[in-house]
């Protein structure tokens, strides 16, 4: 079974943007970020992805949330999780971002709908 983290809300702090989850049923005490971000075009979702052993821990960034994470496109943001008690930095979530939105825009693999949620959020 696939280890998720949805999230929530994302907050804005002094130079810092986070996102935030409720505590998760699985421990993040060894997970550490893979500076590799995904796109589920069925959910309209992007995944940062991070590793706990030889596990994947898959970080759901959902379409409701995108205006607040636009953020870091267009501001130098350092990019953090919290899941209840636990947080950490997600290292390279800007460059993975830019380069989604980026290669997202105009091309039809990713479906329509993704297309236009990314383009009605991101390139605005």
């Amino acid at each position: 079974m696939r280890k998720k983290i949805m999230i929530q809300q994302v907050e804005k702090r002094n130079e810092q943007l986070w996102l935030l989850a409720e505590e998760p049923p699985f421990s993040l005490d060894n997970a550490a970020p893979k500076r590799y971000m995904l796109v589920d075009s069925d959910l309209l979702s992007f995944i940062y992805i991070m590793e706990a052993g030889d596990e994947f821990i898959y970080v759901v960034i959902p379409q409701p949330v995108w205006p607040e994470v636009k953020q870091a496109l267009h501001q130098p943001l350092s990019v953090f999780l919290q899941c209840g008690a636990a947080k950490m930095e997600l290292s390279g979530f800007q460059e993975e971002l830019a380069y989604l939105v980026e290669n997202i825009e105009g091309n039809a693999n990713y479906g329509e709908e993704m297309e236009k949620a990314v383009k009605d959020v991101f390139l605005t």
